[in-house]
């Protein structure tokens, strides 16, 4: 038995469907829970340097140093240097579970493409709440101790403590939308 190869000529075509109304509507909700969530993180950006207050401090050979008039340290002010951070935190991770469940609740239909989104969205959440919030604020005063002269009183800058306090929005955006989805029993289609 022999085989033969034979050679056309004619090229292969590849062709896609076009994509179903379903498919369409479903990647529109997509783009909607991003712009939601990126919304959601530049306005709660304003809000977090709006909430936060700044410890003050005085400027002595040039460095910015939390102490009082007297050039004692300020107990109370140290302790708020780490205000922001926590702040940002309780904020983001409230933002992070109401949306993340608002979004499970409405669009659960396509789970996946639903975690997808609300995972990248998280994210961008929690980097526009930083970046937003930390350019609102003032100075960094280390900067600024540079040429001021001895004894200025400068505000701290709005800063997070730790990088990982970004990911308190993508964790509490995701414990909501499974506890939702594992909860509340969704519509499948048919």
């Amino acid at each position: 038995m022999s085989h033969q190869l034979t050679d056309s000529s004619a090229p292969i075509r590849v062709t896609s469907a076009p994509a179903s109304p379903e498919t369409r509507r479903a990647w529109l909700r997509a783009a909607l829970v991003l712009g939601l969530f990126a919304l959601t993180g530049a306005g709660l950006g304003v809000l977090w340097e709006h909430l936060w207050q700044p410890s003050q401090g005085l400027v002595v050979r040039r460095e910015w140093f939390v102490v009082d008039s007297e050039f004692r340290y300020d107990p109370a002010g140290l302790r708020n240097q780490f205000s922001g951070t926590g702040l940002f935190v309780v904020i983001g991770g409230a933002a992070g579970l109401v949306l993340g469940g608002l979004t499970a609740l409405l669009a659960r239909r396509d789970e996946l493409l639903v975690l997808g989104t609300v995972a990248v969205g998280s994210v961008v959440a929690a980097v526009l709440m930083w970046q937003v919030g930390t350019r609102l604020g003032p100075a960094d005063p280390q900067v600024l101790a540079l040429t001021a002269e001895r004894g200025t009183v400068l505000p701290d800058h709005l800063a997070l403590g730790s990088p990982g306090a970004l990911l308190v929005w993508p964790l509490a955006s995701l414990v909501a939308l499974c506890a939702v989805f594992l909860l509340i029993p969704g519509r499948h289609r048919e």
